[in-house]
C-alpha cells in the first residue's frame, strides 16, 4: 500500500485559502489576538556572581499590553480620473468626478440610469438626482450580506459637469449601520469607478461603429446604436459640419429650431407635420409623430465623426418606425 504524505506547508496554505472574508480584512497576527509573553525562570548561577540585569529591553508582562480593535488591512479605494481632462476625489462623504461640459452627452444621469437598469437595481429619479434601492456593494471581501442605498447626483455648470456618489443607508445581514469614513470611501469610490468604466466601454464601442464610416467631402451616414442603447444617426463629419447640415435638414421635414446651444450640441425643436409631398419626394412614408416639443443632441467622436439623437418632450428617444423614418429622411437630406 502506498502512503501519501502532504507537506505541512501545503496543508497550511490550503487551510488559509478556506478561511472566511474576515481573514481578508484583518491581519492573522497571533500576538495581536492573544498578547501572551513567555515566562522566564530565574537563572541558576552555579555559585557565580552575576550583576543585575538591565531592564531596558525587558518584555512587558501580558497584563500590561493594551489591545486595540482589529485593524482593517485592505488597501483604500479612491475615485479614479478615468475621463479625459477630469479630476476625481473623495471629500469624506462623497466620491466625485469633474469633467468637461462637452462630454455630458456620454456621462450623465440618463446613462447612469441605463446601467443601473442593466444591473437590475431599482431606482427613482428626481431632478438631477438618482436614489437607488438596496443593492449589493459588489465587493468579494465583505463579511455577511452587505446592502447599500446610493445617492447619485449630476451637477452642471457652463464649463464643467460632475457626477457625485454618496451612501444614503447601509445594512449588513438586514441590520442597518452607519459606515465609517473609510468604508464610505470604499463603497462610493467602487460604485463611481464601476459606472464610469462601463460608460467608457460603451463610448469606445460606439466610436468604433462610427469610425467604420468613410470620411471625405461627401457626408456618409448610418444608423447605429449609441451608448444609451438608443437609435442614432452617425455621420462621417466633424461637429461643425454636422451641426450646419442638421440646421438645414431638420426644418425641411417639420422640425423648426426654437433654441440652440452649440457648446452642448443641443437644439430645442418644435415639430409640425410637413407637407406630405415632402415625404413623397424623399420616397418615404411620413412618421406618426405627435406635434410639439422635441430635442436634438449632437455628439462628436475623436473630432472626426459625430452622431445625433432626437428625443420627445419626455426625453424619450425616437425608436422603431418613427426613428427609421426621421433618420432616413435626414440621411437623404444631409448627403445632398
Amino acid at each position: 500500500m502506498k502512503k501519501w504524505f502532504v507537506p505541512f506547508a501545503l496543508l497550511t496554505a490550503l487551510t488559509a485559502c478556506s478561511a472566511s472574508n474576515e481573514s481578508r480584512q484583518v491581519a492573522n497576527d497571533s500576538y495581536q489576538k492573544h498578547g501572551d509573553t513567555p515566562n522566564f525562570a530565574p537563572l541558576n548561577t552555579g555559585g557565580v556572581t552575576i550583576f543585575g540585569q538591565d531592564n531596558t529591553y525587558q518584555l512587558p508582562s501580558s497584563d500590561q499590553i493594551s489591545k486595540g480593535p482589529a485593524v482593517d488591512i485592505r488597501p483604500p479605494s479612491i475615485p479614479m480620473s478615468i475621463i479625459g481632462n477630469s479630476v476625481a476625489q473623495f471629500d469624506g462623504e462623497r466620491a466625485s468626478i469633474v469633467y468637461p461640459a462637452e462630454k455630458s452627452g456620454v456621462y450623465n444621469l440618463t446613462q447612469i440610469g441605463r446601467l443601473l437598469g442593466e444591473e437590475n437595481i431599482s431606482f427613482r429619479t428626481q431632478g438631477k438626482q438618482i436614489e437607488t434601492d438596496w443593492a449589493a456593494s459588489g465587493r468579494s471581501d465583505e463579511v455577511g450580506d452587505l446592502q447599500i442605498r446610493y445617492l447619485i447626483e449630476e451637477i452642471n455648470t457652463a464649463k464643467a459637469n460632475a457626477l457625485v456618489v454618496s451612501v444614503l443607508q447601509a445594512k449588513r445581514n438586514d441590520i442597518v449601520f452607519t459606515p465609517k469614513s473609510t468604508d464610505k470611501q470604499r463603497y462610493t469610490s467602487d460604485r463611481l469607478n464601476s459606472l464610469i468604466g462601463k460608460l467608457n466601454q460603451s463610448y469606445r464601442t460606439q466610436l468604433q461603429q462610427v469610425a467604420t464610416l468613410p470620411q471625405g467631402t461627401l457626408v456618409e451616414t448610418a444608423l447605429v446604436t449609441d451608448a444609451n442603447g438608443h437609435t442614432a444617426l452617425a455621420m462621417s463629419s466633424d461637429f461643425n459640419l454636422s451641426w450646419q447640415k442638421l440646421a438645414d435638414a431638420l426644418p425641411a421635414i417639420g422640425f423648426e429650431i426654437e433654441e440652440e446651444n452649440p457648446g452642448r450640441g443641443y437644439r430645442g425643436l418644435e415639430y409640425k407635420a410637413a407637407d406630405p409631398q415632402v415625404w413623397l419626394r424623399l420616397g418615404l412614408s411620413a412618421p406618426a409623430l405627435e406635434e410639439g416639443e422635441y430635442h436634438m443632441q449632437l455628439s462628436t467622436y475623436g473630432g472626426k465623426y459625430s452622431s445625433v439623437v432626437i428625443t420627445d418632450e419626455d426625453k424619450e428617444a425616437l425608436s422603431g418606425e418613427q426613428a427609421q423614418a426621421v433618420y432616413q429622411a435626414l440621411q437623404l437630406l444631409i448627403s445632398k
